[in-house]
């Protein structure tokens, strides 16, 4: 017959898998990205659904073990009670009374044994169920965070599309309008500016060395 501690071990195990199929699905699966989000989500909720079930074992095995560990105090009091009763019973010559209390002490020191056991492999079982639930805490965590991933996609997708309607399917090609074209494209009017600059500078500075030698 299975202890409550092998049927929170059993049931941690399936929600364990469960929460793994429901990792490798998503991970194996190459969705759409139009659909992937749509997708993870539905991973990401059972997968919630799987980590709220190992964190409410982990406190209804807390609880187990608060209750096993009255138990067996009680249990070990009433040994102890019993004893020192056997003890008195055998000093004034009751045999039947000793010999009751000899057997009740025996059964409390026996209950005492089997909750102190089962306390020990329920802490066991219990560091257990904390780690698995700490792993799928920070698996749910990652599939948590690929919406910024996904939400990311999206927005370039959305950003590309905006610039392939604006200037063209090639977005990697330069703007007819850019600085360079600008500077080949400069009317002669410039030139003939830039060359009269020119005349005018060499002139001043030619004034310039006449003052000074004179």
């Amino acid at each position: 017959m299975k202890t409550p501690f092998d049927q929170f071990r059993d049931l941690a195990n399936e929600l364990t898998k469960e929460l793994s199929k429901e990792m490798k699905k998503y991970q194996d699966k190459e969705a759409p990205r139009s659909s992937g989000e749509a997708e993870l989500n539905r991973h990401i909720r059972g997968a919630e659904k799987e980590a709220l079930s190992v964190e409410r074992l982990v406190e209804r095995q807390k609880t187990l073990l608060d209750e096993l560990a009255t138990k067996r105090d009680d249990a070990k009091q009433m040994a102890d009670k019993r004893y020192e009763q056997t003890e008195l019973a055998k000093k004034a010559g009751e045999e039947k009374l000793a010999e009751r209390a000899a057997l009740e002490s025996k059964h409390y020191g026996e209950q005492y044994r089997y909750f102190e056991g089962l306390i020990d492999e329920g802490t066991r079982e219990l560091d257990a169920l904390e780690r698995r639930a700490l792993e799928m805490r920070l698996k749910l965590d990652e599939m948590q965070n690929k919406r910024y991933e996904f939400a990311m996609r999206q927005n370039m997708d959305l950003l590309k599309g905006a610039l392939d309607q604006i200037f063209g399917a090639d977005t990697s090609k330069s703007h007819p309008f850019t600085e360079e074209e600008e500077k080949k494209e400069s009317t002669p009017e410039e030139s003939i500016d830039s060359a009269d600059e020119d005349d005018f500078e060499a002139k001043l500075k030619e004034l310039e060395r006449r003052f000074k030698q004179d």
